[in-house]
Order: C-alpha cells, then sequence, then structure tokens
C-alpha cells in the first residue's frame, strides 16, 4: 500500500484503535495490508487511554504515513530497550530494586547492545553456565526467568517470533531445610544472651515475626494493656516499607514468657532515647538490615556450642512448635506468622508434626457412624 494510499484512507477512518488484553492496552493498525498488534506496556484506566489518544497514536499515525514504520519494522530492536520496558512493568513493586538490580548489573553488561533477534539460545546458556559457577540454581533460575521475560516482551511487540530462553536446563533446586530449634535450645540461646540480643533472641522464639519486621519495630507498636504487636512496617537495605505481603500486615499477640523481656528492653531504648525498640550497639541506631544482626547471632551460638541455623530459624521454630502444642487452629496460626493461607503452613512444616497420628485412640473406627461417638476425641 503506498503513502498516498494510506493517507487518503487515514481521511476515512482511524489508522490506529485501541484495544484491551488482560488488564493492559495494545494498538491495532495495518500498513502494507498486514496487521500489526503492539503493546502500550500500559494498564487499562481512562487516564492511560488519554495518553495513548493524545501523544502514543498521534506518532505512531505519523510513522505510519511518513513511511517510518515501514522502514523499521523489520529492524529488530537491542535488548537493552526491552529490558527497560520490563523495569518499566516492575517499577511499581516492592521488589523493584531487586528487578533493577538484576537488569543493571547482570543482564545488561552482557546482553545491552545485542540485537534482540541475534540472541542465540547457546548465548544464553553460557551466560547461565558462567553464573552457576558463583550463584546457586535458584538465583540462576531467576536470572533466566528475567531474560524471558524481556524476550517475551520483543515479541509482544512482534520483533521476533519466539523466545529462545525458553527450557534451557538448569540444576534442580535442593530447597533448604531448616532444622527447628529443639525446646532445650531455645531456652540456652535465650539464657545464653546478655542485654538486648537476649531481649531479641525472646520476641524472635516468641512471636514467629520476620527478622525485618522486629528490627522495624517501634515502641508505638507494642500495646502490653491489649497485648498484642503491630507489625505494619519491615526494613531492608536501609529502606523501611510496609511487609512483603497484605497479610504480613497483622497483630501479634504478646504470649505471657515475652512480657519481661519487653520490659527490659524498654529500659535500655529509654538509655538510648531511641523511638525503635532494637538498637545496633555498634551505631547506636536502628539496624540497616537484617546480614548486620547476623555476626551477632553467630557468636551466640558458638558460645551455646550450638550447631550453626540462620536467624530466621527462630520464625521457623515458633510455627513448628505451635503447631506440636495443639492450641490454636492452622489458619489462627497463619495469621499470627503473617501467611497470606493455611496452605503454606502445612507444605512447609506439617512434617515436623511428629507421632500425633500415634495418639489416636484404637478403639476408633472410621467406618462406623461416628456421630455420637466421642472416642477420637476423649484421646486426647
Amino acid at each position: 500500500m503506498s503513502r498516498c494510499k494510506i493517507a487518503d484512507q487515514s481521511k476515512d477512518k482511524k489508522l490506529v484503535s485501541i484495544f484491551k488484553r488482560g488488564n493492559k492496552l495494545y494498538l491495532q493498525f495495518i500498513v502494507d495490508e498486514k496487521k500489526y498488534q503492539r503493546s502500550t506496556g500500559l494498564d487499562d484506566s481512562l487516564a492511560n487511554r488519554k495518553i495513548i489518544k493524545n501523544s502514543v497514536i498521534p506518532k505512531l499515525e505519523h510513522k505510519i504515513i511518513s513511511g517510518e514504520f515501514s522502514k523499521d519494522k523489520n529492524r529488530a530492536k537491542k535488548f537493552n530497550f526491552y529490558a527497560d520496558k520490563y523495569l518499566l512493568l516492575k517499577e511499581n513493586l516492592k521488589s523493584y530494586k531487586e528487578w533493577h538490580n538484576i537488569v543493571v548489573n547482570q543482564l545488561l553488561p552482557v546482553f545491552a547492545n545485542s540485537s534482540i533477534d541475534a540472541i542465540k539460545r547457546s548465548d544464553i546458556k553460557d551466560f547461565i553456565d558462567k553464573k552457576l559457577e558463583k550463584v546457586s540454581p535458584k538465583r540462576a533460575r531467576t536470572l533466566l526467568n528475567v531474560i524471558v521475560a524481556i524476550i517475551n516482551i520483543a515479541i509482544d511487540y512482534e520483533d521476533i517470533t519466539s523466545n529462545v530462553a525458553l527450557n534451557i536446563q538448569l540444576p534442580k533446586h535442593k530447597k533448604e531445610e531448616f532444622e527447628p530449634f529443639s525446646v532445650q535450645e531455645v531456652n540456652k540461646v535465650i539464657d545464653t544472651a546478655d542485654g538486648w540480643l537476649k531481649n531479641y533472641c525472646a520476641f524472635a522464639f516468641y512471636t514467629g515475626a520476620r527478622i525485618g519486621e522486629l528490627l522495624a519495630l517501634r515502641w508505638s507498636d507494642i500495646d502490653l494493656d491489649n497485648g498484642y504487636i503491630d507489625i505494619q512496617r519491615r526494613i531492608k537495605k536501609g529502606e523501611i516499607d510496609t511487609p512483603k505481603t497484605k497479610s504480613s500486615i497483622r497483630k501479634v499477640p504478646i504470649l505471657e514468657p515475652l512480657i519481661p523481656f519487653i520490659k527490659a528492653q524498654f529500659s535500655i531504648s529509654q538509655e538510648n532515647m531511641s523511638l525503635d525498640v532494637f538498637q545496633n550497639p555498634h551505631s547506636g541506631k536502628m539496624f540497616y538490615d537484617s546480614k548486620k544482626l547476623v555476626p551477632f547471632w553467630k557468636e551466640l551460638l558458638i558460645k551455646c556450642n550450638i550447631e550453626y541455623k540462620i536467624p530466621y530459624t527462630t520464625r521457623h521454630t515458633f510455627i513448628t512448635n505451635m503447631l506440636n502444642g495443639g492450641k490454636l487452629s492452622i489458619l489462627d496460626i497463619a495469621q499470627i506468622v503473617g501467611h497470606t493461607n493455611s496452605e503454606m503452613i502445612v507444605k512447609n512444616y506439617a512434617k515436623y508434626i511428629k507421632g500425633e497420628h500415634l495418639k489416636i485412640s484404637r478403639n476408633y473406627n472410621p467406618f462406623a457412624d461416628n456421630s455420637t461417638d466421642t472416642a477420637l476425641l476423649e484421646s486426647y
């Protein structure tokens, strides 16, 4: 179709139309009798439709009428073009910094100036194999998934038709097991620790809160009168924001054994004139990140002569012992620790509830009419 024909056609009807796919807005247009559909990367909203109508479409129509689109349509763009589009889709997420770091520091130094249609499967495999010399299979999988997502954007733009990064084989990631502390070990850790670290350990073991949540606590979050701790923020790499999921914003009941440690830590904070519950003894300020706690934790476990377990194991231990205690439902426990649902508790922790099935009454008949049979209940 000639430029004149396109120009004549534009008088009769719009060259470019908007349509919705999922929650994203796309553009549709025809050039040289071929239909094109392009993602704008924008969510469907009145504001975004206005932006597309007033800014994006006029520029695209100009390119179509001038013939510039016909020149460019066979010229695939470089990897960094689609990487920028990928980051735009992530910019409102709390995890944006992580994705930005992967793209800018890991991927762009290798692929930035490569034309997206020139990247070969072997290029990506070589990149991942080299990364596997330094990182875990889980981390390598994350890098590969980002590459897959970026190349998928190029497919959305119809600059390529297939994703060469799909189905690249990686070593299986073995999920790390976190064996909980025994009751004796919990008591030994708390008894051996001193000062603020003793109080921190008690907070960790008796609340099951995540490390970043504990280190971000302020005294205004603790309500001794009503018996709860308000978890509403976390600290990670020096930045304070809300917890990782909506369900993580929660109220945690203050168990009776924790109260003396709360009062002891309050006295320490008063001496430091701090509104934060925990302060790094080296700086006198809030811990910058959970990693800053690790040296204190390692030294404590060595002092206790206990095999090293990561600080997160306190949460793991709390959940396991709450399950074994049998006082609360799995749903209640999930709400206390901020899990999205009870399925996560069952999946990750049920295996640590040992021997409960053996407590069942031997008189119980699963095939009898048990509507009035209390034998099972009486066995507990």
